[in-house]
């Protein structure tokens, strides 16, 4: 059995992550045809109108995004990458978290040691709580 193709590198400005965020979340009215619509929707859900048709555009040729009927929606590959980035932003996040602790390793060595524990998976939070 073949492992799958690695997902591809793409680089999209913050609205178009928002907006493939949002469609991942549920389908939004498609901009190319009720403008109206689409506009008050893209508002309501804090994506920027002015930018939604150009970004949805964009999504919709570079397979992220489809139309299915009077709606827009991710694609399968949209929601592999925009769970791809949130998985990559929360190893950062993390990985800052226990840059921290090391880096004040000094002034607490067993609160450092176990976050770095529990972010390796090595140590459970029952047992970094435990006195």
């Amino acid at each position: 059995m073949s492992s799958p193709a690695p997902l591809p590198h793409v680089d999209l400005t913050a609205a178009q992550w928002q907006l493939l965020g949002e469609l991942v979340s549920a389908a939004l009215p498609d901009p190319s045809r009720s403008v109206d619509s689409t506009a008050a929707a893209a508002a309501a859900r804090g994506l920027d109108p002015g930018l939604l048709t150009a970004d949805a555009a964009l999504l919709t040729w570079m397979k992220l995004a489809a139309h299915s009927g009077e709606q827009l929606t991710a694609t399968d590959l949209g929601a592999a990458l925009h769970y791809r980035r949130l998985q990559e932003l929360l190893e950062l996040r993390l990985s800052e978290v226990v840059r921290y602790a090391a880096a004040n390793e000094p002034a607490a060595p067993r609160f450092a040691r176990n976050i770095r524990r529990l972010a390796e998976g090595s140590l459970s939070l029952a047992d970094a709580m435990t006195p």
